[in-house]
């Protein structure tokens, strides 16, 4: 068996097989099975994630086993320990013989599938779902003896259905898939078969008719595919589920199973008359949209026991006595209409006015009118839409069933007054002011998230939006939005499942003063419209993934003070007219890839206390002009491509207290002037190209740093020459190292040391003794000369080594 599953393995990791033992070094190169850190061990195959032996009980992940099912399963299955599997009656076996294999856990297997797994002849669970399986199921699979569950759901299987599958087999998952072909006879003699999902594939043909004689069959799910013809009779009683929507199903039965619970055949091609109750008298989920039924639903088959559809009725107010007509959950009756053809969570059917050749049709579940439009939240019917009815949309789209107890019992009473609502503020005139509804969980149930509604546009007295952590909310940011003229504040920061790009209609919110987006989904790019904002204080749309540059326009929002565009993959130039942001007092643009220099000419942020731009691709100098910011506390430029020398002027601003442009290319030295300032308490300089000396007045400062100079002296500031550190220099934990033998460092304040050569040692000397400014005599060839024994001064021996060194101390 272990032999079988390393074949296994090998197949669905698309690695050739080795007769030597895989290499420890290569393990972490290929992933899937053996990135599991056990396949292919030493130790016990019975060991291997994923691989269970002996038992034979359902576990996690039953599928169609109910949880209680389970509880029993346990008591009577073989569970590795009992000799005789209860259930069965029958010998259980070897505690050593493989009887799962569950995959789950280790995603994005690939492969195809191996011909010998038969041979793991006590197999009774294989589940390998979610991952990109290819090509067929193996004909060997017949020779299951002992197969009860296979899942190969969500994968890359192609080619027709398969035809030989052991009739042993009680659980078939084949959805989201490409399977092709028809549903073959000969899945007719599984008579264990229980639960059955092929949808999502690419099946055609018809619905054979011996699925009604399977005895045990509780569901069998067969939606999004191609089948064609009329849907069998089914009188099987243990039947619980059909599903065949979005299908081109033409004809209905006469009969369904006497004890079925949920019936969807929802978008396919049926017609007449709607059937007669008695075959749906046992439903509680009904779905039959999409199709072509005339006449009228019959009264009996409300379902108002059904909590799904009682609780989207109660969602719009509706209940047998009041706003909605009966029947409409099912099919919207002649002269009404909605999107979807019934009751959903755009509202109820709303009254479509019909000529008297149109209500002879009597047709059902219309999803449009000729003569008006749907208004999606119009509970009422009356075409306008409430502030109530809004409110109610927005927590019908954004799954307020799962917002939390405290807000459900006054959201799902629509009587509920608009301003008693958790989460809703009024003016004194009653009208919506903010919607803040703090702590519900917003879409926790994805499959109810229908995100947000553009109607919130119209509460045109809306000033505050507040949504910040909804990570579950989904969709995009309506344009319709840009309607709320006296928006103040949007808050949708922490929305990681909101997507697209933010909407030109942005700019309308001329109102607007804070506007956060940050850590979310938001893509595309930033539109020039935000420059509309003349009112916005606050703009933050950190950690999103935008594209393109920064617009000019921005440099319009005359009132911003906070502008926070960092780790969101912007590129290009900062606009060099984004010194006219007078009031802006924080700039944070890291974590991007912009490029070019930082303008020179932001003396007009005369209130910038924070200029963040660490990690990214900056090139040129540090713009003296920086010192003519009196009220900067935070200059944070490391991890960039800046050059040349520190201005001094940056040393005697009062305020400054952190100057980090640490792992540039800045050359020079540091002006004495840093050593005297009041207010600096982090100067990080380690990953340049500084050298000696270090002023004494950095030396012995004993606000930098903590005061480690008091223990370090100038290492607190920068490493020494031929030393290393991990910060650049001293600290508590990390004190400057010599470098090994044979390395050393180029410059101060080095994190690594390099094997430097006699070149780079008389290359960095000319930089340091300003070689530049001798005489044209004494720096020919430095620098430039492939040989340096060539150059000016420099004499070598015979083996190319230097002896001699010779220059000319200039008098100043």
């Amino acid at each position: 068996e272990r032999a079988v599953l390393e074949e296994f393995f090998f197949a669905l990791s698309e690695i050739p097989p080795e007769d030597e033992r895989i290499s420890k070094a290569n393990e972490k190169k290929l992933g899937g099975l053996l990135g599991s850190g056990k396949w292919l061990s030493d130790s016990d195959h019975c060991s291997w994630d994923g691989i269970t032996c002996g038992s034979t009980t359902v576990g996690p992940g039953a599928r169609g086993m109910e949880e209680e099912d389970d509880d029993a399963n346990k008591k009577t299955r073989c569970d590795g320990k009992m000799d005789v599997d209860q259930l069965l009656n029958i010998p259980c076996p070897p505690k050593t013989a493989v009887t799962k294999i569950d995959l789950t856990s280790i995603p994005y297997m690939n492969g195809t599938l191996i011909n010998n797994l038969y041979m793991l002849t006590n197999l009774h669970r294989l589940n390998l779902m979610k991952n990109e399986i290819q090509g067929t199921v193996p004909e060997s699979f017949s020779d299951f003896k002992k197969l009860e569950f296979l899942d190969l759901s969500d994968n890359l299987m192609t080619s027709q259905l398969p035809r030989n599958l052991p009739s042993t087999l009680e659980e078939v998952w084949f959805e989201n898939n490409a399977f092709t072909g028809s549903i073959p006879d000969d899945f007719s003699r599984f008579e264990a078969l229980r639960f059955i999902d092929m949808s999502n594939n690419q099946i055609t043909g018809t619905i054979p008719s011996y699925f009604a004689e399977m005895t045990r069959l509780n569901s069998l799910a067969l939606a999004g595919n191609k089948l064609t013809g009329s849907i069998p009779d089914f009188d099987a009683p243990g039947m619980d589920v059909l599903d065949f929507t979005d299908n081109k199903l033409t004809g209905m039965p006469d009969i369904f199973p006497p004890d079925l619970s949920e019936l969807k055949l929802g978008s396919n091609q049926l017609k007449g008359p709607f059937p007669d109750s008695k075959l749906f008298e046992t439903l509680t989920l009904l779905n039959v949209t999409g199709n072509d039924f005339t006449g009228e639903v019959p009264t009996k088959l409300e379902l108002y026991d059904s909590e799904e559809y009682f609780n989207l009725w109660r969602s719009f107010g509706c209940d047998k006595n009041t706003l909605c007509k009966p029947g409409h959950n099912i099919l919207c009756s002649p002269g009404y209409f909605s999107p979807v053809g019934a009751v959903s969570e755009l509202g109820p059917c709303q009254v479509c006015p019909l000529s008297e050749d149109e209500l002879e049709k009597k047709a059902l579940g219309q999803t449009t009118c000729s003569s008006k439009d749907y208004i999606a939240g119009d509970v009422d019917g009356d075409g306008v839409l409430s502030e109530r009815e809004i409110l109610q949309l927005f927590y019908v789209f954004t799954g307020g069933r799962e917002w939390g107890t405290d807000f459900q019992k006054y959201w799902e009473n629509v009587n509920t007054k608009t301003c008693d609502l958790p989460g809703v503020s009024c003016g004194g005139d009653g009208e919506v002011i903010a919607i803040t509804p703090n702590n519900a969980k917003l879409c926790a149930g994805s499959s109810d998230c229908h995100g947000l509604p553009s109607e919130i546009g119209m509460l045109r007295s809306l000033q505050i939006i507040g949504l910040s952590g909804a990570s579950k909310l989904t969709g995009t940011l309506p344009p319709e939005w840009g309607k709320l003229e006296k928006l103040n504040v949007l808050k949708l920061d922490k929305c990681s499942s909101l997507k697209g790009a933010i909407p030109t209609e942005i700019g309308n919110l001329k109102s607007l003063k804070i506007l956060d987006l940050s850590s979310s989904g938001f893509t595309g790019q930033l539109p020039s419209e935000l420059g509309q904002l003349s009112d916005l204080t606050t703009l933050n749309l950190s950690l999103n993934s935008f594209r393109g540059s920064i617009p000019s326009e921005i440099s319009q929002m005359k009132s911003l003070k906070q502008l926070v565009l960092s780790r969101c993959k912007l590129k290009g130039r900062i606009p060099e007219n984004i010194q006219n942001l007078q009031q802006l007092e924080n700039l944070e643009l890291y974590g991007n890839n912009l490029t070019g220099p930082i303008p020179s000419n932001l003396m007009g942020m005369v209130s910038l206390k924070r200029l963040d731009m660490f990690s990214n691709k900056l090139t040129s100098s540090l713009p003296a002009e920086l010192g003519l910011l009196k009220n900067l506390q935070i200059i944070h430029l490391k991890e960039n491509r800046l050059s040349g020398t520190i201005p001094a002027v940056i040393g005697v601003l009062p305020s400054l207290t952190w100057f980090d442009v640490s792992n540039n290319n800045i050359t020079g030295t540091i002006d004495p002037i840093f050593g005297s300032s009041s207010s600096l308490v982090d100067l990080k300089l380690g990953g340049n190209r500084i050298h000696g000396p270090i002023p004494n007045t950095l030396c012995s400062n004993k606000k930098i740093h903590e005061g480690l100079a008091s223990k370090y002296g100038c290492d607190a500031i920068l490493c020494p020459l031929g030393t290393y550190s991990k910060e650049g220099y001293a600290t508590s934990s990390s004190e400057c190292k010599p470098c090994p033998s044979g390395q050393s460092s180029l410059h101060l304040g080095a994190s690594s040391c390099v094997s430097i050569s006699q070149r780079e040692i008389l290359a960095m000397f000319y930089d340091v003794m300003g070689g530049e400014s001798w005489d044209e005599e004494l720096r020919r060839g430095w620098k430039t000369l492939p040989n340096e024994c060539d150059w000016s001064g420099v004499s070598c021996d015979d083996n190319g080594e230097l002896n001699t060194l010779a220059f000319q101390m200039r008098q100043t």
